[in-house]
């Protein structure tokens, strides 16, 4: 388990040098633009199992990870989340310390990619109804 939490870290780290803040992060006095946000998922007994170890929103696109040591093996659970995830057009991955120049390569093309985004800009502005609507900053 204790390699498994330093890849966990090194990943962790690697996102906020990318502008990719985890959801507790004090982000006063960074000067790095905003690019995503993820947040480490803790399982307990009062979660569903099989959840990713990070969920991400890294430049509108939804990314899953689900982090394992060289020798850890996902539970059947975690390998049908992440499918889920897949067949429903987010990116899940179970990600190995061995695969994690690719991890950076494929965040670095959602980084780039700005394609998707405009067209659904004007999303922000429905309002079902008078209590709910996309938030805006």
């Amino acid at each position: 388990m204790a390699g498994e939490k330093r890849f966990e870290k090194k990943v962790e780290k690697y996102l906020e040098s990318q502008g990719i803040y985890q959801n507790n992060t004090k982000k006063q006095n960074k000067t790095i633009k905003d690019n995503g946000w993820f947040f480490k998922v803790w399982g307990g007994g009062f979660q569903s199992g099989g959840i990713p170890d990070l969920i991400c929103n890294i430049n509108g696109f939804f990314l899953s990870i689900e982090l394992k040591d060289i020798r850890g093996q996902p539970s059947e659970l975690q390998v049908r989340n992440t499918k889920l995830i897949n067949q429903t057009n987010g990116i899940g991955l179970i990600l190995y310390p061995q695969g994690f120049e690719t991890f950076k390569k494929i965040v670095e093309v959602m980084l780039a990619c700005n394609s998707h985004i405009p067209e659904y800009l004007h999303l922000s502005e429905i309002h079902l109804n008078i209590n709910s609507g996309i938030l805006k900053s």
